[in-house]
């Protein structure tokens, strides 16, 4: 299965750089044994506002080789058989302290399926062929029926308004992107604790002075789940 790319895989890519830095693996030989996981599923709009979902998996591992030593990170549904592979080319890093998280964000179903519910199996191999597996129950958020955030931009103000179904999607990002489509900053939203908050475009202005487009990422308090809105031009 193909990882998912497109300006999806840059933004949640670049927001989870403001936890970590983010680095691409080289490739040796060693034997990992997996220490915890990071899972979460995401739904991103895309141009026609319809929502896709996404299998972000992280996984923390020792290697008694070293960080180098790694081969691939294959994750499984159990009950149906479908996997994805995440090659050395294709793996992301995060980095929290001295603890090296590595994984993909960008997983997607079958024609943009919903991802099967159930078990996965998650297997960890280095270049010698070795391997670590562990399982997780796939989170079974309560996504809102639609979006649970609107962003709007007019007349030199943004303007933030929440659905009433929003549920407890309340922690919130703007991702800003320049006229190359790639993403320079991102802001933290304030939490007012109201249902609409607005603001200048100079906030947004003074973090990332090239930005001409902007996406909101919502995600839930517990962080198993993240929404991706479509892109909206900052005006």
């Amino acid at each position: 299965m193909n990882l998912c790319g497109r300006s999806f895989g840059n933004a949640i890519a670049f927001f989870l750089s403001l936890l970590s830095t983010v680095l691409v693996l080289s490739c040796s030989s060693g034997n990992p044994e997996i220490k915890s996981t990071l899972v979460q599923v995401l739904r991103v709009e895309g141009s026609n506002g319809a929502f896709a979902e996404r299998l972000s998996i992280f996984v923390f591992f020792d290697d008694t080789d070293g960080p180098a030593d790694f081969g691939s990170i294959t994750v499984t549904h159990d009950d149906s058989g479908l996997s994805w592979t995440i090659s050395s080319d294709e793996v992301m890093v995060r980095l929290r302290g001295k603890e090296r998280w590595a994984g993909s964000n960008a997983l997607a179903g079958p024609a943009d399926a919903p991802l099967p519910k159930g078990e996965y199996t998650i297997a960890v191999q280095d270049l010698a062929g070795n391997e670590a597996v562990t399982k997780f129950t796939l989170p079974t958020p309560d996504f809102p029926a639609r979006s649970p955030y609107r962003l709007s931009f007019l007349r030199g103000r943004w303007t933030l308004e929440r659905n009433p179904d929003a549920g407890d999607f309340g922690n919130v990002w703007f991702l800003l992107f320049d006229g190359e489509d790639r993403l320079v900053n991102s802001w933290k939203v304030p939490d007012a604790g109201k249902t609409a908050q607005e603001g200048p475009i100079q906030t947004l202005s003074a973090v990332a002075p090239s930005a001409v487009t902007a996406q909101c990422y919502i995600e839930n308090k517990a962080g198993t789940a993240g929404v991706l809105l479509k892109s909206v031009a900052i005006n």
